[in-house]
């Protein structure tokens, strides 16, 4: 019977995986052109918040006004697609983010995408909040990513001060 315990519990365990950054082109470091975020309906107004009060508080400049991901913009300006999936495994907790930006010709700028169950562990209850702009932190190349996936890896992500 112990054996079994254990057996499960260890299936338990290696199910259960923390964060990874799966795809990353990060935004140019020296990107000076105007952010438009998508009017996607599926993106949550939270995240929408949490991700412009970055990019406005780190300096970049961002539309106050949203766009269809196919509209049409300015040479100036560049489209920031974003999206963050939660899931429940135990409790609500965030799994997905995928960030997307690309010029006014359509053009591939940068990419990222999280997977927070892409290793062992049981950070991925994580704060939502606080992992998006470490994640934010990491796209606009404010830090390494293997210093994200440290924090990541070992829930830090909580206590980060960003």
């Amino acid at each position: 019977m112990k054996k079994v315990i254990l057996a499960f519990t260890l299936l338990i365990i290696s199910g259960c995986s923390s964060n990874g950054l799966t795809a990353l082109k990060p935004m140019p470091a020296n990107f000076d052109k105007q952010i438009v975020l998508t009017n996607d309906t599926k993106q949550t107004e939270n995240v929408r918040d949490i991700v412009t009060t970055w990019m406005v508080t780190n300096g970049y400049d961002v539309s106050k006004e949203t766009a269809n991901p196919t509209a049409k913009l300015a040479d100036n300006q560049v489209m920031f697609e974003f999206n963050a999936n939660w899931w429940w495994d135990m409790a609500t907790y965030m799994r997905f983010v995928n960030l997307d930006v690309t010029d006014n010709q359509g053009n591939k700028v940068a990419e990222l995408d999280f997977d927070s169950v892409r290793y062992g562990g049981f950070d991925k209850f994580g704060n939502a909040e606080e992992r998006l702009n470490l994640i934010m932190n990491v796209f606009f190349q404010k830090i390494s990513v293997q210093d994200a996936e440290r924090q990541l890896e070992h829930g830090k992500d909580k206590n980060v001060s960003l």
